[in-house]
């Protein structure tokens, strides 16, 4: 989703709608597709864009313990400011004619997917090739039976 700055006068609106697909995407982000995007531009006195987002679809993340695809709804809104000088530390900066937006959309999404996403019923293991899982009690009781007979000859000697 671009747009032009040089197609905007102060205090012109605008709104785009398209439905955007990204691929370069990583963990724990698996799949975005088909996500709806409906952004309203406006261009204030000052020359900075104000663009509101309204974003609605599904994403597919991995879940936390079982590292399978889970589906996580997307539906908020969120505004923004764009402008192309470096005084204003809440807006984003994009210098050029053409703004491209999907990368700021991408980091909206991102914002708004928690960072461990758990598929319901998921259950943790506690014993695995090489790992079990085990509570602070029993590893203290553990450590307090375990002998090792490596260290007996030090109790005889007379220091």
């Amino acid at each position: 989703m671009k747009f032009n700055r040089s197609a905007y006068k102060p205090l012109d609106y605008d709104t785009l709608e398209e439905i955007i697909s990204f691929k370069d995407i990583h963990r724990p982000l698996l799949e975005l597709k088909n996500i709806k995007v409906k952004a309203n531009i406006f261009l204030d006195e000052e020359g900075m864009f104000n663009v509101s987002f309204e974003i609605k679809g599904v994403a597919k993340v991995e879940c936390a313990r079982t590292l399978e695809s889970v589906d996580y709804p997307l539906d908020f809104t969120e505004s923004i400011d764009i402008t192309e000088l470096d005084n204003n530390p809440d807006a984003y900066l994009v210098k050029g004619n053409t703004i491209d937006l999907n990368p700021i959309i991408l980091d909206l999404i991102l914002g708004e997917i928690p960072t461990r996403v758990i598929k319901k019923g998921a259950k943790l293991n506690i014993e695995g090739d090489g790992y079990r899982v085990i509570s602070e009690d029993d590893l203290s009781k553990e450590k307090e039976d375990s002998y090792n007979p490596a260290f007996d000859k030090l109790k005889d000697l007379d220091l």
